[in-house]
């Protein structure tokens, strides 16, 4: 219980309204809510990989196509958060949700924001590294192992929600 509760605290520090699903008329807004900060935070992410985007062109770097593949995957996955139906059409009526089920749901929406964070953080970074293209590529394949992992988690999540 120790892990859990932990992971709620950070949680509830991390989203305003947050509940930790304590509630079953509070699924759907807590859903809603965790879905909206790791889209907040992909948007950020998203800024600053095209603003690293706009130096790379300005030094005809070679990360270029690499980097806008990136955005792109970010704005997809933005799009896939943001907008999913909240509770995820329905299933929080269909789907029983227990003790053991609200735990996992908690663990992942702490990773999913982990995740979205570090994400943020090294799309930060990729701007200093636009003239180093080790450096550069280095970050770039990093930034899409954390995208990947995101998507994973993101998935691993869905499937707590409708009940696998």
């Amino acid at each position: 219980m120790g892990k859990e509760t932990k992971l709620l605290e950070k949680l509830e520090l991390v989203i305003p309204g947050f509940h930790g699903y304590k509630k079953k008329e509070l699924l759907r807004e807590d859903d809603r809510l965790v879905r909206g900060k790791v889209a907040d935070l992909l948007v950020q992410a998203r800024k600053e990989i095209e603003r690293a985007l706009q130096r790379c062109a300005m030094l005809n770097c070679s990360q270029l196509v690499a980097m806008d593949s990136l955005r792109k995957k970010l704005v997809g996955l933005e799009g896939r958060v943001r907008h999913a139906e909240a509770g995820y059409a329905g299933y929080f009526d269909r789907v029983k949700i227990r003790e053991k089920e609200i735990g996992a749901l908690i663990e992942y929406d702490a990773k999913v924001i982990e995740l979205a964070e570090e994400i943020v953080s090294k799309a930060k970074s990729l701007s200093g590294e636009v003239v180093n293209p080790q450096a550069l590529g280095l970050s770039v394949l990093e930034l899409d192992d954390k995208l990947r992992a995101l998507e994973e988690a993101l998935d691993k999540r869905m499937s707590v929600v409708v009940g696998e």
